[in-house]
């Protein structure tokens, strides 16, 4: 290989990796130049050049029978475990008997049995690898844990297998960390940290970057703000406070805490270059929080400093901006940098044109873009019921071509509201045998919730108990929207019996319960029930009284004609009472027939005196009807027109 192309070539081929279409031309040169059927190692340096990028791995198997080395089993068998894992466990099967005893090529098995969730074809490979003696070499034994803690049933063989590794690494101790915290044992991967900082796995064995990430991370999800400020100051003391993947996790964390001002504070002490993951967690901070203004400050301090941003970027902007200039700005930028019909950002794009109330410019992106991905559909159909148009979003559903696109969860949640919000009580009935004929959906537990929810909205209790008994597993929501579904409905009694269903069977009720089954109490004169459940709620769950249940409480004395009971109710609340609670009083009294006392409240309650609410002046004018002072009501409705006080329009609906 001494001609000028041939040195050329040789020099490719001992580069590290190569995208596909170079690659190509490589090997269409190796073959025009001869290169290939006379020098086999220029073939196997082209090979390994191919397993060295997922892209090109398939192109490594067009290689694979014409390259004569004996390790090209081992070699595909490692590169194909990260990539196609499924590919690596048949290469295996043809190849055992060349397999030898290489540790590698059996720890990256096992690491593809991991990622293909291959648990019976991982138990064989231990087995195989017990009998190679292979068991004690630090990666394969490293593998074998992570492996098992792949499973949530396998996670005890994960214990064993650690503990009988006798020379412990921080990378064992981090599967069983990272096991640990993914299966929801928060705990347990905090308690193996505080072991590895005492060094109770070996001196040497001390926490490195990776131990701090998988940590923080698990704070996020598991909700250990507390525990991530500690873990933040243990970095520090152990000299990694700079590292940029901790740093990334820590403004991450802060971030979805709602921390801003703390996540700005590891942002602007980072000392080394900050990446564009960096950049990407506080603008989703900001974002996240409301603060769009602060969020599109970011985008151009990214430019002073030459980040580019990318497509997280825009989502991220996109997904918080109300301001219609600034947004159809960053649409332009997105259409200048190419990225306009990407999945995320175009459905970013639909949603900020709706959020600024500009459904006919969303509509006419999602008309102009190649709709190949169901979220574009899901995207304007929620655009829709948010801006009060579900009809619109139920007939979008209609254009979706069958078999082109099916529908997911989403688009079901979406149209089961759409249905909830405009009473189209037939429609829901064909979307709930939809959910019924698809497993996927049978086993959701967020279309169970919210098909209860339609159904009670739409006045059919018995179909709402329907979905309820049929759900397969439940949550608090589910027994909270039967509960609210029978209150809605006037069965007061149905909905404290679901309620005290609810705590037999150890679900712990929350706000929302209570405002359900105190409504309910209150519809249906259920007074003492009433007053037990809201003692119950105080004393038994500790839950502290909002304005909801004590506006359920002084209904429910008022209707019954307790005014005295809701006027003590009233005044040991704990918050200060609006015109609505004494509106509520004097309404009780009109009902009851305690005009006197309803006059008495209509002139002693400044709340009452100085309220302009359309509400009041229809319910004080009501009571001097009653009491026969025509003067007053005459006074009171020419005073309304003067106020320009207008009634909320009430409307009901019967679907065809």
């Amino acid at each position: 290989m001494n001609s000028p192309l041939q040195i050329r070539l040789t020099q490719f081929l001992l580069q590290q990796t190569l995208s596909p279409n170079p690659l190509f031309q490589i090997h269409s040169l190796l073959i025009t130049t001869g290169l290939q059927s006379h020098h086999p190692s220029a073939l196997f340096s082209l090979y390994k050049l191919s397993l060295s990028n997922p892209s090109t791995l398939s192109h490594a198997a067009t290689l694979f029978p014409q390259v004569q080395e004996p390790n090209k089993w081992s070699l595909m068998i490692r590169h194909a475990s990260a990539a196609a894992p499924l590919k690596a466990l048949s290469l295996f099967r043809e190849m055992r008997a060349a397999a030898g005893d290489d540790p590698f090529v059996y720890a990256s098995l096992i690491k593809a049995c991991n990622k293909s969730h291959a648990f019976l074809e991982g138990k064989s490979v231990h087995c195989r690898v017990i009998r190679l003696g292979l068991d004690s070499n630090v990666n394969v034994s490293n593998s074998l844990v992570s492996f098992y803690m792949g499973s949530a049933n396998l996670m005890g063989y994960a214990d064993v297998m650690f503990d009988a590794v006798l020379v412990k690494s921080v990378v064992s101790v981090n599967c069983m960390i990272s096991g640990n915290v993914d299966r929801g044992k928060f705990d347990v991967g905090l308690s193996l940290f505080v072991r590895m900082l005492a060094g109770c796995f070996g001196s040497n064995v001390r926490p490195d970057y990776v131990t701090f990430v998988i940590l923080v991370s698990g704070c996020v999800k598991f909700g250990g703000y507390r525990d991530g400020n500690a873990l933040r100051c243990c970095c520090f003391k152990m000299g990694l406070g700079n590292n940029i993947e901790i740093c990334n996790a820590l403004i991450d964390m802060y971030a979805k805490f709602g921390r801003i001002s703390d996540a700005e504070s590891v942002f602007s002490d980072v000392a080394v270059q900050k990446d564009l993951v960096s950049w990407n967690s506080l603008m989703w901070g900001y974002a996240n929080s409301g603060d769009f203004e602060r969020a599109f400050s970011l985008l151009r301090r990214m430019r002073i400093e030459g980040v580019g941003p990318d497509i997280v970027s825009f989502s991220c902007l996109l997904s918080s901006c109300r301001d219609l200039r600034l947004g159809a700005m960053i649409h332009a930028r997105v259409k200048s940098n190419g990225m306009e019909f990407d999945v995320s950002v175009g459905t970013a794009l639909i949603s900020m044109y709706a959020n600024c109330r500009k459904i006919e410019s969303a509509r006419k992106f999602f008309d102009d873009i190649l709709k190949t991905n169901i979220e574009y559909w899901n995207t304007m159909i929620h655009a829709y019921i948010n801006n009060g148009l579900a009809n619109e979003g139920l007939k979008l559903f209609d254009q979706i071509k069958p078999g082109e696109l099916d529908p997911d969860e989403v688009t079901l949640l979406g149209l089961i509201t759409a249905c909830r919000d405009v009473g189209e009580l037939n429609q829901g009935i064909i979307l709930h045998s939809m959910v019924e004929s698809d497993e996927r959906f049978k086993r959701s537990l967020i279309l169970g919730n919210a098909l209860i929810d339609m159904y009670a909205k739409c006045g059919t209790t018995a179909k709402a108990r329907g979905v309820f008994d049929g759900m397969r597993k439940k949550d608090v929501v589910s027994w909270t929207s039967m509960v609210v579904a029978y209150a809605l409905n006037g069965e007061g009694e149905k909905s404290v019996a679901i309620f005290k269903q609810m705590r037999d069977e150890n679900f712990v009720p929350n706000s929302v319960t209570f405002v359900g089954v105190l409504s309910a109490c209150s519809h249906s004169g259920l007074v003492d029930e009433g007053r037990r459940l809201y003692e119950m709620m105080c004393d038994v769950y500790n839950i502290e009284p909002e304005i909801e249940h004590c506006g359920c409480m002084v209904d429910m004395f008022a209707r019954a004609g307790k005014i005295e009971d809701a006027r003590v109710f009233i005044g040991n609340m704990p918050m200060e009472p609006s015109a609505r609670f004494w509106r509520m009083l004097v309404n009780g009294c009109r009902v009851n027939g305690e005009i006197g006392l309803g006059l008495r409240f209509l002139s002693g309650v400044k709340e009452l005196e100085g309220s302009n609410e359309s509400e009041d002046f229809v319910i004080s004018s009501n009571v001097y009807a009653e009491a026969g002072r025509w003067g007053d009501v005459v006074s009171r409705r020419e005073f309304m027109v003067v106020e320009k006080g207008s009634k909320v329009v009430g409307k009901s609906f019967v679907s065809n």
